[in-house]
């Protein structure tokens, strides 16, 4: 199974995105528009292109749907509001209006059929909100970890274990968590250890480091870098730094000598931290500590 993220903004009729979005949640369908000017479903592709390609000079997107989306795939979308959705696929492709989609307009007609649930904000991840930057209308996640979360967020949702999971494979918390949880994660524990972080120093072309922290006790400064993977930290490229500098690499993979000045982070007491403060971290830490089987 594959898992995706669509974004639902059609532009043919007149109805607003809100209506649109209600309109796919009532009929529980997901998808695009390219509606012919018979407005005949049909599940036939080749009935439906012959007709389509009349009107439309470019129908790659239906293209990508009738070809790639297949039963049992989870697709990830998210209302006007901002709030996210997690869907199982139950069908293939059709094209197919209503009455009421005429009606109201609803530039929604080359669909596939899903069960839909909304999902808690804190339960979606970094890496499936990147996802929705980009501007394609659909487009495959592919990543093993998102699709392992996706699969395991659905049988929590639905209470039922649709999908299997491969827990050999994901036995690392830190393997399955992404950069922003990551990152996110040294935040709090920071944080907890009396360093205040200062939520304007944490921007995207900030190179040497991720973020800086201040102690409310002292008023000390310090900054801090977070890789993942195999991505190693020099401790050398710190030493021009006056103030106290934290290092985290998931995998403790570190290169040069450092400095008293410059401390990593154990991945042991990050651990400890996860441990102790499971109640309260954001849900998709807390899905991702239940796939490695890290439970309190």
């Amino acid at each position: 199974m594959n898992v995706f993220r669509i974004h639902i903004r059609p532009k043919g009729g007149t109805a607003n995105m809100k209506t649109t979005f209600e309109y796919c949640l009532k009929e529980g369908l997901l998808g695009v528009g390219w509606r012919t000017a018979s407005n005949q479903s049909t599940k036939s592709w080749d009935e439906y292109y012959q007709e389509a390609s009349l009107k439309y000079n470019n129908l790659e997107v239906c293209k990508y749907l009738q070809k790639q989306v297949s039963q049992n795939d989870l697709v990830w979308t998210r209302d006007t509001y901002g709030n996210y959705y997690l869907a199982r696929v139950l069908s293939g492709w059709e094209y197919w209006t209503t009455e009421e989609s005429q009606s109201l307009d609803v530039d929604i007609s080359n669909i596939f059929r899903v069960e839909i649930k909304q999902v808690d904000l804190t339960e979606v991840p970094g890496k499936i909100t990147a996802c929705f930057r980009a501007s394609r209308t659909i487009q495959k996640i592919a990543d093993e970890k998102a699709s392992a979360y996706s699969r395991h967020l659905w049988n929590t949702l639905s209470g039922q274990q649709v999908y299997q999971l491969n827990r050999s494979t994901f036995s690392d918390i830190f393997m399955m968590l992404d950069d922003e949880e990551t990152e996110d994660l040294v935040f709090l524990y920071l944080q907890s250890n009396g360093w205040y972080v200062i939520p304007n120093s944490r921007k995207a072309d900030t190179m040497s480091f991720e973020y800086v922290c201040v102690s409310p006790l002292s008023g000390a400064m310090a900054i801090t870098q977070v890789k993942t993977g195999k991505t190693p930290i020099n401790r050398d490229d710190y030493l021009k730094f006056n103030h106290q500098v934290f290092l985290f690499q998931a995998n403790e993979i570190y290169q040069g000598g450092g400095a008293p000045h410059i401390e990593h982070i154990t991945r042991q007491a990050l651990l400890d931290f996860l441990m102790q403060s499971a109640a309260w971290l954001p849900k998709s830490i807390k899905r991702k500590m239940e796939i490695t089987d890290h439970r309190t």
